[in-house]
């Protein structure tokens, strides 16, 4: 047996067409059967025909729709100027951010780097090397060969 929100809750999905067959069936059994039920279905079919007879507002050339027309507009207009706000403080952040970063490495490149150390500039340059000929040893090698290197 069903209770009275069940048979209610099956009566309005059969009157919206959403019943498999044989709660349909039983629906249509019910209706047959019970006045009590034929009289909520008739009072629930009554109600759904006035609900699609209610009459819709038009507001075609009304003051309140070009009212919410214009606060449409204006929540745009607002939305847009924030997110550009918020584009223009990243890209200064990350302007910023590169200044920042660029000082400290150039500060850290330049005392790290000898050509401007004040150290590098004070040591003096080595006394030129004499030139010595270049020698070629055809046949015979310039330094002797250990004797195990000899033996051919």
């Amino acid at each position: 047996m069903t209770t009275p929100n069940e048979r209610f809750e099956l009566l309005s999905a059969y009157i919206d067409g959403e019943v498999t067959e044989t709660e349909e069936q039983l629906v249509e059994q019910w209706l047959s059967d019970d006045v009590d039920f034929r009289r909520l279905y008739q009072q629930q079919m009554k109600l759904r025909q006035s609900l699609i007879e209610l009459p819709v507002p038009v507001a075609a050339n009304s003051s309140a729709k070009k009212e919410t027309e214009v606060m449409i507009d204006r929540v745009f207009a607002e939305i847009d100027k924030r997110s550009q706000r918020r584009k223009w403080k990243l890209a200064g952040i990350g302007i910023s951010v590169a200044a920042v970063v660029g000082v400290f490495g150039s500060l850290f490149t330049f005392n790290s780097s000898p050509q401007f150390s004040p150290v590098a500039n004070s040591v003096k340059s080595p006394a030129p090397v004499a030139e010595e000929p270049v020698l070629i040893a055809m046949e015979e090698p310039l330094v002797p060969l250990p004797k195990s290197m000899n033996t051919k």
